[in-house]
C-alpha cells in the first residue's frame, strides 16, 4: 500500500498556511495559560510543573516536527535528521504523558475522556514511529510519523475551532456540551482525514487496479 505523495508546490504551499498558524495559536496558548492569572494551577506540584513540562516538551514537538519532514534534510544531513528525530520523540513522549495527566484531572468533566485518549493515540503513534525507525521500516515510520504531528497539531485545530466555534457548531447551544464537542472534533476529524489519505483512500486505489487488472 502506497499513499500518493504532495508535489513540491502543495507542500510548499501546506507548510505556508500551517506554519504561521501554529506560531500563532501556540502563542496564544501560551498566553492564556502561562500569563493569565490563575490558569496554570494552584501551586508547583499541583498543575504546574504538569503544564510547564508539557510545554517544553511541546515546543520539540513544534519546531523538530518540519524539520523532521524535509527531503532535503533528511538525504542531506541524515545524521542532523536522526538527531532531531530523538528530539522529536522525546518531546512527543514526554508531552503525551503529561497531556494524559492533565487531562485526567481537568476541571471540565466533559474534556476528560477526549483529551485522555488524545494523549493516549499522540503517545502510541509517536512511539510506534521510532520502534519502526529502529527496524529500518521506513515507509511505516513515515506513516506513523504523519499521524504524530497530525495530533500534536491539535492546539492548532482546538484553537482554529474556538474560533469558528459559532458558525461550526451552532447547534450546541449549552458551553459545557460545546466545549466538549470541540475536544473531541478537534482530534477526531484531523485523525479521519488523516486515516482517509494514508490509508483508506490507497486501499480504494488498490482495489481499483486489481479489479482492471483481473478484467
Amino acid at each position: 500500500m502506497t499513499t500518493t505523495r504532495p508535489t513540491a508546490v502543495q507542500t510548499r504551499l501546506a507548510w505556508g498556511i500551517l506554519l504561521p498558524l501554529s506560531v500563532y495559536y501556540l502563542y496564544r496558548a501560551i498566553s492564556f495559560r502561562f500569563l493569565t492569572p490563575g490558569q496554570l494551577g494552584p501551586d508547583l506540584l499541583n498543575k504546574q510543573a504538569w503544564y510547564i513540562a508539557h510545554l517544553g516538551a511541546a515546543l520539540a514537538v513544534f519546531i523538530g516536527g518540519p524539520l523532521q519532514f524535509s527531503t532535503s534534510l533528511r538525504t542531506r544531513r541524515p545524521a542532523l535528521h536522526r538527531l532531531i528525530g530523538r528530539c522529536y520523540i522525546g518531546g512527543a513522549t514526554i508531552a503525551a504523558l503529561s497531556a494524559i495527566y492533565l487531562g485526567a484531572t481537568i476541571e471540565y468533566e466533559g474534556s476528560r475522556l477526549p483529551i485522555v485518549l488524545l494523549g493516549a493515540l499522540w503517545l502510541f503513534f509517536t512511539l510506534a514511529a521510532w520502534r519502526c525507525a529502529l527496524r529500518r521500516r521506513f515507509a511505516a515510520h513515515r506513516l506513523f510519523m504523519i499521524r504524530s504531528y497530525g495530533l500534536a497539531l491539535v492546539l492548532v485545530w482546538l484553537r482554529l475551532m474556538y474560533d469558528l466555534q459559532d458558525w461550526l457548531f451552532f447547534y450546541v447551544r449549552d458551553e459545557a456540551m460545546r466545549d466538549a464537542t470541540r475536544e473531541w472534533a478537534s482530534w477526531v476529524i484531523p485523525l479521519l482525514v488523516l486515516e482517509l489519505w494514508l490509508a483508506w483512500l490507497p486501499l480504494l486505489r488498490g482495489d481499483a487496479r486489481r479489479a482492471a487488472t483481473a478484467e
